[in-house]
C-alpha cells in the first residue's frame, strides 16, 4: 500500500519552552492513542497536482471508518517586504470563490520522478512569476497546514526581503494566470485582513503571522 511522497508529519521538534514542550509531549501522546492506522488505500482520481483518496482507517478500539483524502504535493506562500515596509500582494480571480482575492504570493512544490521540489527554491520561483521580483533574502518563518481535516497540504511561509526587479529573463506566471500587483504597507495589510477584506487563509496566516513578529521587534 505505497504512500505519497508528499505525506509529511506534524511537528514534534522540541522548542525549549517548558509550557510549549508539555503541551508537544501531550501531542506525542495523542499520536499513539488517537491513532488511525490506514489499512486500505483507493485511488479516486489523479488530478493535475492533486490526487484523491479514500482510505479506510482502523482506531484503537478497533473500529473502522472511511476518509476522503487530497493528496497534495505542499505549497509555498511568500511574504514580500519592500524598502519601504509595503507588502506586495496579488489579486486573482478564484472559480471556487466567485471573485477575486487579494493574496500572498504563493504556488504549488512541483513533483519530479517521485521527489518534491525544496520549498526554497519554490519560494523563489513563485515569487518572481506572481511579481516579477526577486529576493536578495528569502527566510523561512514558520509553516501550517491548509486543512488537515482532508487534505495533506502543507504550506511553508516565508518572508522575503531585499527585493529587485527580474529584469530580462523573468520567470512568467502559468499560463491559466491572470494577475494584478499591489503595494500595501505591511499595517494596512493587517488591518485588511482584520476588516474581512483579506479572506484567502494562507494570507490571513501569513500577514499576522509576520505582524506579529515585526510588533515583537518594536517596528
Amino acid at each position: 500500500m505505497p504512500d505519497s511522497p508528499a505525506r509529511r508529519r506534524p511537528n514534534r521538534v522540541p522548542t525549549g519552552q517548558p509550557l510549549l514542550d508539555s503541551v508537544l509531549e501531550d501531542l506525542r501522546d495523542a499520536d499513539v492513542a488517537l491513532e488511525e492506522r490506514v489499512v486500505d488505500r483507493r485511488p479516486l482520481h489523479r488530478g493535475h497536482y492533486m490526487d484523491f483518496e479514500e482510505e479506510r482507517v482502523v482506531r484503537g478500539d478497533g473500529s473502522e471508518s472511511v476518509r476522503d483524502i487530497v493528496v497534495h504535493p505542499g505549497a509555498v506562500v511568500v511574504a514580500p517586504l519592500d524598502s519601504e515596509g509595503r507588502l506586495l500582494l496579488v489579486t486573482q480571480y478564484r472559480v471556487p470563490c466567485g471573485g477575486a482575492m487579494l493574496e500572498l504570493p504563493a504556488g504549488t512544490l512541483e513533483t519530479h520522478d517521485g521527489a518534491v521540489e525544496d520549498p526554497l527554491v519554490a519560494a523563489h520561483r513563485e515569487l518572481e512569476e506572481e511579481t516579477g521580483y526577486r529576493a536578495g533574502t528569502m527566510e523561512r518563518i514558520g509553516g501550517f497546514w491548509s486543512a488537515p481535516g482532508f487534505s495533506t497540504e502543507y504550506l511553508t511561509l516565508f518572508l522575503a526581503t531585499d527585493l529587485r526587479p527580474a529584469g530580462e529573463g523573468r520567470l512568467s506566471p502559468d499560463e491559466d494566470e491572470n494577475l494584478r500587483l499591489s503595494r500595501i504597507p505591511w499595517r494596512d495589510a493587517v488591518a485588511a485582513v482584520e476588516g474581512g477584506v483579506i479572506e484567502d487563509a494562507k494570507s490571513v496566516a501569513g500577514i499576522l503571522w509576520l505582524a506579529r513578529r515585526f510588533e515583537s521587534e518594536g517596528r
